[in-house]
């Protein structure tokens, strides 16, 4: 038993094995994110876009961006993709106060609630469009609900989701596919 345990420790591992590469990339996203500097390099880009975007909030917006002149105003303002990815931004900070020694994955899951804030903020300001009858522009209410859908993107998105759950018909493809099987 001695030999299988000796040759066990000794063998060579080859260095384009997939288990080891694998095991290597598990082991980066679990190391603590400001031991990384993936993770650091994250909570940088983080904090500039969060700067970013918080003096492109102090400008006043009201025309389109500047070098994009020849684009017509839209129909979402510019104010609700900033508002959205703040309150995004917002919870990666929140989150890694409350957990301060999280894993590079769990910092890298975070910032996924970032792409993911947008059509949520654009959706909401829609949906606010149509409940407020079209005065939502200046509205400083719309802009806080904007933000707090991209606080709280998961909880958003499952609240929706059991909203359109309730208000559409369940289609005709489910319900005439539970009933065949019962006779």
């Amino acid at each position: 038993m001695s030999d299988s345990s000796e040759r066990t420790r000794t063998e060579a591992v080859a260095p384009g094995d997939p288990a080891v590469d694998a095991a290597e990339n598990r082991s980066r996203l679990a190391r603590t994110w400001y031991r990384s500097r993936f993770g650091v390099g994250v909570i940088a880009a983080d904090v500039l876009l969060t700067v970013g975007l918080a003096a492109g909030a102090l400008l006043v917006t009201d025309g389109p961006f500047p070098g994009f002149a020849g684009l017509g105003s839209g129909v979402v303002p510019p104010f609700v993709p900033l508002f959205s990815l703040l309150g995004a931004l917002g919870f990666v900070f929140t989150a890694l106060v409350e957990r301060f020694d999280a894993s590079v994955g769990t910092l890298v899951r975070y910032n996924l609630r970032l792409p993911a804030a947008l059509p949520l903020g654009v959706g909401v300001y829609l949906l606010s469009d149509i409940l407020l009858g079209g005065t939502t522009g200046d509205a400083p209410l719309v802009a806080g609900v904007v933000f707090l859908s991209g606080l709280y993107v998961n909880l958003a998105y499952k609240r929706l989701g059991a909203l359109a759950r309730r208000l559409l018909p369940a289609s005709a493809d489910r319900s005439a596919g539970s009933g065949d099987g019962e006779s």
